[in-house]
């Protein structure tokens, strides 16, 4: 699988990847079956290869996969529940934008302006950039045992994969002619009531009111804090917009 367009259709190549290293592990059906929120007869195909289509040929599939799989052994012998929908949805992502094969293929028509030309070229560049350093902290994650430093390497490797997303989808709107598109958001209602929430948010300044002797978890706290004012702020401009 060299191009990948939907994330969606990645969720039982996943699942089938899961079944396996779980079984390798020592695992029973039922419990592979109940962490994956299957079936015990879903389990056993994908065992049996009869379902599930294969990835292999994908990049950085065992940095991704891996922590995943860590993830759920720890739930299972835990009795914590098992895998989430929104974290197998992330997984999916986080494996296609990280396979985009020199990103964006980009169709520069001699109508273009040279001010698209110029931002889709620019745009390919840090496509290229997120994506090597979303690798690099992938690696980086994966060598170190400390568990605050591994999960904040993984936060910052997925921000890098967002970006490329992101770069990504902005690419795709200039090549079809994005200012002339329009646009649409969500209702100032809405937005009105997310930013009250954000400001509840951001009462209780989390690295300054929690006491934690690990300085990177004190850093992963600073995370938090930084994303709110970043939320706040996002979302009163798309409020000027609405």
């Amino acid at each position: 699988m060299n191009e990948i367009k939907n994330a969606e259709r990645l969720m039982p190549a996943i699942r089938a990847d899961l079944t396996k290293r779980l079984a390798d592990q020592g695992f029973r059906v039922k419990d592979i079956a109940d962490a994956l929120n299957i079936t015990q007869p879903a389990v056993t195909q994908y065992l049996k290869g009869k379902r599930g289509a294969t990835y292999k040929s994908m990049k950085q599939i065992d940095a991704i996969i891996d922590p995943l799989a860590d993830k759920l052994a720890k739930k299972i012998r835990s009795g914590q529940g098992g895998l989430e929908l929104f974290e197998l949805s992330e997984t999916a992502h986080q494996l296609m934008v990280m396979n985009k094969e020199g990103g964006v293929t980009v169709h520069e028509g001699a109508n273009e302006p040279d001010r698209n030309r110029a931002s889709v070229n620019l745009l390919k560049e840090r496509l290229q950039l997120e994506l090597t350093a979303a690798e690099k902290y992938l690696e980086l994650a994966n060598r170190t045992s400390d568990e605050h430093t591994k999960l904040l390497l993984r936060l910052i490797a997925s921000d890098s994969i967002r970006h490329g997303d992101t770069v990504s989808q902005v690419i795709s709107w200039l090549e079809l002619g994005g200012s002339k598109r329009e646009f649409r958001t969500p209702e100032r209602e809405v937005l009105e009531q997310m930013i009250s929430l954000e400001d509840s948010a951001k009462e209780v300044n989390l690295r300054k009111s929690v006491r934690v002797a690990h300085p990177v978890a004190r850093l992963l706290l600073e995370w938090i804090d930084a994303d709110e004012e970043k939320h706040e702020k996002i979302v009163k401009k798309m409020l000027s917009l609405a």
